[in-house]
C-alpha cells in the first residue's frame, strides 16, 4: 500500500491538461461499462481547458514525485428541484498502483472544503462498479440512488 506522505493533492493548471487527459484515458479503460460511450481525448482537453480557471469546477490532481497519478473532477449546480447548490463529482480516478484509503479520502475531503468554500449545502459522489462503498460510508454519505446504464444506439 503507498505512503500518503510521498503523495500531494493541488489543483490543476492548464499544464496539466494533457496529462489528465492521459490519465481520464486510463479511467475510461479502467470502467466495467465502457462499451457504453466511447472515449473522445478532444472533448476532454477542450472541456479541462474552459473548465480549470473557473470557480464552479474543480480539477485536483494527486501526484507522487511529481507525477500524476490520480484526480477528481467536480463541479457546482443547483438542484433542479430547489434553490440550493450542490457538489456534484463527475469523474475520480487513482492508478491501481496508487490506490489506498488514505489516497482516496484525501482527495474526498479537499472535494468537500472546497464545496463548502463554494457555499453548497451537500457534496455528492458517484460510485462506480468498482469503488468501495466503504469510503464513502467512513466520510458519512449515505447512498440515496442507483443509476442504471443501457445503450440503444
Amino acid at each position: 500500500m503507498p505512503r500518503t506522505k510521498d503523495y500531494s493533492i493541488r489543483e490543476a493548471t492548464e499544464e496539466d491538461i494533457f496529462e489528465v487527459t492521459l490519465l481520464t484515458r486510463e479511467a475510461y479503460e479502467d470502467l466495467p461499462e465502457k462499451e457504453h460511450v466511447k472515449f473522445n481525448a478532444k472533448k476532454v482537453m477542450d472541456l479541462a481547458k474552459h473548465v480549470i480557471p473557473t470557480d464552479s469546477f474543480l480539477t485536483l490532481v494527486l501526484e507522487n514525485d511529481g507525477e500524476i497519478v490520480g484526480y477528481f473532477f467536480g463541479m457546482v449546480a443547483e438542484y433542479y428541484f430547489a434553490l440550493e447548490s450542490q457538489a456534484i463529482c463527475l469523474s475520480w480516478f487513482i492508478r491501481p498502483q496508487h490506490r489506498s484509503i488514505r489516497n482516496a479520502l484525501s482527495l474526498l475531503k479537499r472535494y468537500e472544503k472546497w464545496g463548502e468554500e463554494q457555499g453548497v449545502v451537500s457534496v455528492n459522489m458517484i460510485n462506480i462498479k468498482m469503488n468501495s462503498p466503504k469510503v464513502y460510508e467512513k466520510l458519512g454519505y449515505t447512498m440515496t440512488e442507483a443509476t442504471f446504464v443501457k445503450r440503444i444506439i
